[in-house]
């Protein structure tokens, strides 16, 4: 069989752990390469000259929580693929919306399909409040496997 990419979409929660868990039980097959891409938040804005160095000191920290949060996943999946002897990486995605970025990475590694997971929310709130899940599904021009915590 010809090798294929998949992008696994997680964001740390265990609904994601699940999914990846999930796509490597049941859906993965040898020759498959792997790419599990989650947000990395490092938005920071101000105006120069501005700054009190209270809030410069806030911006340094949250940026310092947000690399060893982008790390922590990273080293995470990888050591879960080569446990598994799965082929691929993991990869933050930045600079636009998570579902937007999510598609694009997958467009531009040319994947086969995306994995990702749900957190199950109902209608009313899904509407409300969006679903990265959702708006997935409808702008994927690839198969999405979404697995839905149980």
């Amino acid at each position: 069989m010809a090798d294929r990419t998949v992008v696994v979409a997680v964001d740390g929660s265990d609904q994601a752990d699940k999914a990846f868990k999930w796509y490597c039980e049941n859906v993965y097959r040898a020759g498959d390469h792997v790419i599990v891409v989650f947000g990395a938040e490092y938005k920071v804005s101000f105006m120069p000259g501005q700054v009190s160095e209270t809030r410069l000191k806030e911006i340094q920290d949250e940026m310092s929580k947000e690399h060893q949060r982008v790390e922590a996943l990273t080293n995470k999946y990888v050591s879960q693929l080569r446990e598994r002897n799965i082929k691929g990486e993991a990869t933050p995605i930045t600079g636009k919306k998570p579902e937007e970025a999510i598609i694009s990475k997958a467009e531009e590694v040319g994947a086969a399909m995306i994995v990702m997971g749900t957190r199950g929310l109902g209608t009313i709130r899904r509407t409300l409040m969006g679903s990265v899940s959702d708006y997935i599904v409808h702008h994927a021009r690839i198969p999405v496997i979404v697995v839905r915590d149980s």
